[in-house]
């Protein structure tokens, strides 16, 4: 069999042609975007210059009214006082000299405005609502020396526009003052802290403020501090409520059946010390020795158990509710959330305080990974939990409900505690009722407003 083949010679070249005609036009619709982001981008920049040089004489009123001080105001109003007057001699000097006052002191101050490097060191962690100390360093790199300082937290002097603004959930120590800072000098500024939230905060910016000269003006610099702190929540009380003293309680029970469970040996024998009940003494040895000793038990391990926090919580949406009832019910929300870390964090201290192990698992995580090693420092481990409860966040039930029993099938026969503020009879929770083991105990944290109910907030369900 033969095969014919015919070429068309008029073929290659205009497909030739027309790839050529492709790539210039893609090339030119490239150039084309390009050049039309270019004008974007130069259009942009012509719309905001202009908008800086229109807005610039209500932005040099605004500066220039928020750093006036008494003395500048004071000047000022023996200016207007001079053209009320009769024209003379002594009013045209007192009007040049409070104008000459008023625009060299407002220039020296802006040239001496200092430039400072800032260095802050506080510790890892603080509670919520608790005081933490905050060193602060601070590093003249002007030539220039700085005068008349006035640093800290607090914008003294400053009024907000919007008074939601000037709601804030931390207070400082005071500022203070310093009167000369030379060029590469330091200081440190050594004070308090509290924040009333629990959560990562970012330390609000450091307020650098220079009244030289004569305080006729304040010249202000906020300094970013680049510092993140975990304030974790505050331990809950006994005091709070009932159903608080009822839930502690129940923890207490629990811990305390835990480690009272765990058997004991013999491990020899050492010296006496004051506190050592008598039923230790060891009196054979005594006798032989000529001086007290005692028997000294231990355990044979250190007991692990696990403790799961289930941050699950329905979400706040009620489409007929009214917006001050949606904003309640948040409100309440959030509080049942917090109470339940409060909650968690006395538990790690009185878990801990029996010389148990305790591994901490969060729901909000997306992985639960529990320590294979054991806690050398007990303090630097308790510390690590109470970061990652204030780094909390609520889940929604459905998948705290499948990490819940992924932990649990991790765990084996460890003794677990499982807090939740939902119960183990609510639809989201109906699946995980029936297979809880044994080992494990679910204690639901209810709100506060539950306190007449006749199931506490201690009541426990063991699987």
């Amino acid at each position: 069999m033969s095969v014919e083949v015919s070429v068309d010679p008029s073929a290659a070249p205009s497909q030739q042609r027309g790839g050529q005609n492709l790539g210039s036009r893609e090339r030119g619709n490239r150039f084309g975007v390009a050049v039309g982001w270019n004008w974007r981008r130069v259009a942009g920049r012509v719309l905001q210059g202009l908008a800086r040089l229109l807005t610039a004489p209500i932005r040099a009123y605004l500066s220039l009214r928020r750093s006036m001080t008494v003395a500048s105001v004071s000047v000022l109003l023996a200016l207007f006082m001079t053209l009320n007057v009769i024209w003379g001699f002594p009013w045209n000097g007192m009007m040049g000299a409070a104008v000459g006052l008023l625009a060299v002191g407002f220039a020296i101050n802006r040239i001496m405005c200092p430039r400072l490097k800032l260095s802050v060191s506080l510790p890892r962690s603080a509670v919520a609502g608790h005081p933490f100390s905050v060193n602060v360093r601070l590093t003249n790199a002007r030539m220039l020396p700085a005068l008349n300082l006035r640093v800290g937290w607090h914008r003294e002097g400053v009024r907000d526009i919007y008074p939601r603004r000037s709601v804030t959930a931390w207070d400082a120590s005071p500022s203070v003052s310093l009167d000369l800072l030379r060029s590469g000098d330091q200081m440190q500024w050594h004070g308090a802290m509290r924040f009333d939230g629990r959560g990562l905060h970012e330390l609000p910016d450091f307020q650098v403020a220079s009244t030289f000269p004569f305080y006729l003006f304040h010249c202000r610099r906020a300094m970013a501090t680049d510092t993140q702190i975990a304030i974790t929540p505050a331990p809950a009380c006994d005091d709070d409520d009932s159903t608080t003293r009822a839930l502690l309680a129940a923890i207490g029970d629990w811990a305390h059946q835990l480690v009272a469970g765990a058997p004991v040996e013999y491990v020899g024998n050492r010296e006496y010390e004051v506190g050592v009940p008598v039923r230790r003494w060891d009196f054979a040895s005594w006798a032989r020795l000529g001086r007290p000793i005692v028997r000294e038990y231990q355990s044979p391990s250190i007991q692990a158990v696990t403790l799961i926090v289930d941050t699950s919580q329905r979400p706040v949406d009620d489409r007929s509710a009214s917006r001050a009832q949606l904003k309640q019910r948040t409100r309440e929300a959030e509080e049942w959330f917090e109470r339940l870390m409060s909650v968690t964090a006395t538990a790690i201290a009185e878990i801990t305080s029996r010389r148990v192990q305790l591994n901490l698992c969060l729901t909000h995580e997306p992985i639960v990974e529990l320590p294979t090693r054991s806690l050398t420092q007990p303090t630097d481990g308790v510390e690590l939990m109470l970061v990652r409860l204030a780094a909390a966040t609520p889940v929604d039930p459905l998948t705290g409900q499948e990490r819940l029993g992924e932990a649990i099938q991790t765990l084996g026969t460890q003794p677990t505690l499982i807090f939740s503020m939902l119960d183990l009879g609510d639809p989201e929770r109906v699946g995980l009722a029936g297979t809880l083991p044994g080992h494990v105990t679910y204690m639901p944290i209810r709100p506060p407003k539950h306190e007449g109910r006749g199931a506490g907030s201690g009541d426990t369900d063991d699987r």
